[in-house]
């Protein structure tokens, strides 16, 4: 088999994989997690500043069935706060500095949670009350 034969061989073996890549059914796409499904605008949400303090308010006030938007927005070049997590929730997110972050709960019982950096060095209250 010649070298030119043996490249266009290759070659349309490859273009046939990256067709075959780019035709996925649909039940194979990524699913979205529901955390990250944009909320309707009349849901209620929380504006958090992500800074050298950690996150403002610290203390956070959430009624139980009450679905709601945390707004994060990171300021600090901290890579400790480059990412946060709510354990209970299992929910972990980056937060690109100098961007708005939106992540949709909806706290399904009463008590208090932990909102903290990737790290779990820094750490804020999710107090959940009953409706």
């Amino acid at each position: 088999m010649s070298l030119q034969l043996l490249v266009a061989t290759l070659a349309l073996s490859l273009s046939s994989l990256s067709l075959l890549a780019c035709n996925k059914p649909a039940e194979e796409a990524p699913v979205v997690a529901a955390a990250e499904l944009a909320a309707p605008a009349n849901v209620k949400r929380v504006d958090i500043a992500v800074n050298d303090s950690g996150f403002s308010p610290s203390t956070i006030e959430l009624k139980k069935g009450e679905p709601v938007v945390l707004r994060f927005t990171r300021t600090t070049k901290s890579e400790c706060l480059k990412a946060i997590a709510i354990p209970d929730l299992k929910i972990e997110k980056d937060l690109p500095l100098n961007t708005q972050v939106e992540v949709a709960i909806t706290p399904q019982k009463e008590g208090k949670m932990v909102l903290q950096c990737w790290m779990a060095m820094v750490k804020a209250t999710i107090n959940v009350v009953g409706s």
